[in-house]
């Protein structure tokens, strides 16, 4: 099968550079080249055990987790594999949006595994696909909605809404039947009606009966979804991982002025090659978040305390470090900490990141090296726009491709409008105003020499009587597009899928639509795509 590439412009600039392996970039901000330095992470990895929490203790929390939610044999496998002092991890994680959220979630799920297969070939030892979900952060509406393809055609924005507005994590956000039935319902709506629609449905019922909140229902349908690949998950706000990261969050804590000059250090560094940080620090930030009353806020250094003054809170180091200790639940990691939290949790050969996660990850080399550790290697996920078979046919019809689609849409659609015109109606509406226009022009000019009380009353006049012809043309070309409204309606259908609100198809979709049609395996040709490693975005056609 071909995998055609479809370019996706990548917003960050050094993101760019490193997926295109400029080595400055490479050298500067990142601890090992992604194409050539495997052997070389995983000799670092298997020599710095001692770094990282006890193998045993680490399988013991995923069994935990994972057989609530992800507890096929394939799981437990790989789990029983991690025990092996020489296994190495490909980890990568998300928010546990809605239904999954976008699609690509998936392919970042995909993405690792495929990477830790090639791995585990090439290095010839155990490599284990992680999926770290993100619930302890506490922004519940980036994660609250979905997006599907209504039969009109649109873009339909599926939201749950949130109980109350307390900044609590979002595993800790606890959702009623109610609220479910109500996007569930919704949800029903807006789907195509096929043979593979109740039984999804069903499994999404039947999942959220037993979930409490997004995290541990997104959890349970990728648990179905990749379970079989042995793709092991852990939820970023589990209790039993906290326990285990009470060690790092006192390292965290002690070093917390020598991490923030490591960051300083590293944003030096990015704006004296040209970069902006992609994850903002606020002065004197600790990087850590206190959770208090259910509520996550983020801490500040001041006159040797962690304070939140918003919060009222002032937290002197020892008391910092006793609740590492004794209470680490109370605790919450930040986008620059969460990699090394990472890392001293798994044997991480590589992390498999989005380009904006890429961009931020080039702020934390320093922090590594600061710890006593390094950064693991980058590996950009990969990316894919499907076409479902109707689609390619209407491409076809309309001698489009999906760049047309992507990037002269508007264009290419005035085009075939134009194209449908027999009476030239643009053509011929232009030239009756010209021409009425220079006509109106000669005579006011004559009628103002000679009666200039006329001027105002002819001025208007000429205004009204080309809005009457612009009106009439734009009237002529409604009737026109209504007689064309079947071609239109594919033309919408062709924008509405395959670039959903002016976005990549992958930053926007939820993968149900296509499950309703192809079944929920639907992205098993997806998991057969060969691997590539620079973030290339393909064209999947389904059939």
């Amino acid at each position: 099968m071909k995998w055609p590439i479809l370019s996706i412009p990548v917003q960050q600039p050094l993101t760019v550079q490193y997926m295109e392996r400029e080595p400055s970039v490479v050298e500067t901000f990142y601890e090992y080249h992604p194409d050539l330095d495997w052997e070389k992470r995983a000799d670092w990895v298997e020599r710095s055990g001692q770094l990282r929490v006890n193998r045993t203790r680490l399988a013991d929390v995923l069994t935990r987790y994972n057989e609530r939610f992800n507890n096929s044999q394939a799981v437990r496998d790989s789990i029983e594999r991690l025990k092996d002092e020489r296994s190495l991890v490909v980890v990568g994680g998300q928010q546990g949006g809605l239904f999954t959220g976008p699609l690509l979630v998936l392919y970042k799920a995909i993405s690792i595994i495929r990477m830790a297969q090639e791995a585990e070939i090439k290095l010839a030892r155990p490599v284990v696909p992680v999926f770290w979900i993100a619930g302890e952060d506490h922004d519940f509406d980036e994660v609250d909605h979905t997006y599907v393809v209504t039969s009109d055609p649109a873009v339909q924005r599926i939201r749950m809404e949130k109980p109350g507005d307390r900044r609590a994590p979002v595993s800790h956000v606890k959702l009623d039947a109610a609220a479910w039935e109500s996007v569930l319902t919704e949800l029903e709506s807006s789907l195509p009606k096929t043979e593979f629609t109740p039984g999804l449905l069903e499994h999404l019922r039947e999942s959220v009966a037993t979930c409490a909140t997004l995290s541990d229902s997104f959890a349970a349908t990728m648990g179905r979804l990749f379970g079989e690949y042995g793709l092991v998950l852990i939820d970023s706000a589990d209790d039993g991982l906290r326990e285990l990261e009470a060690p790092m969050f006192e390292a965290i804590l002690q070093h917390n002025d020598r991490l923030e000059k490591a960051y300083d250090t590293s944003e030096q560094q990015l704006a004296s090659y040209g970069y902006s940080p992609q994850a903002i620090r606020s002065e004197h930030s600790a990087n850590v978040f206190l959770v208090r009353d259910g509520e996550r806020h983020l801490l500040h250094k001041e006159n040797g305390q962690f304070v939140n003054h918003r919060q009222g809170i002032s937290c002197t180091m020892e008391q910092m470090l006793d609740i590492a200790r004794n209470s680490p639940q109370e605790l919450s990691n930040n986008v620059l900490t969460r990699p090394l939290m990472q890392d001293y949790l798994f044997p991480v050969l590589a992390t498999v990141l989005g380009p904006g996660e890429i961009a931020y990850w080039a702020q934390t080399k320093q922090a590594f090296r600061e710890l006593g550790m390094r950064m693991p290697i980058i590996w950009p996920r990969m990316g894919f726009t499907c076409i479902e078979g109707t689609l390619n046919k209407l491409l076809d019809k309309y001698e489009l491709s999906v760049e047309d689609v992507v990037y002269h849409y508007e264009a290419r659609r005035a085009s075939w409008l134009q194209a449908q015109d027999a009476l030239h109606l643009d053509e011929r509406f232009e030239t009756l105003r010209a021409e009425v226009d220079t006509r109106y022009t000669e005579l006011l000019e004559d009628l103002v020499a000679s009666l200039p009380a006329l001027g105002k009353l002819g001025a208007t006049n000429h205004n009204k009587v080309l809005e009457q012809i612009d009106f009439l043309h734009h009237r002529a070309k409604d009737a026109m597009a209504k007689q064309h409204e079947s071609g239109l309606r594919q033309w919408e259908r062709l924008h509405v899928s395959l670039h959903p609100l002016g976005k990549p198809q992958e930053r926007v979709l939820n993968m149900l639509g296509y499950a309703c049609r192809y079944g929920e395996n639907w992205f098993a040709m997806l998991m057969e795509a060969p691997v590539v490693w620079r973030g290339e975005h393909r064209i999947a056609l389904l059939s």
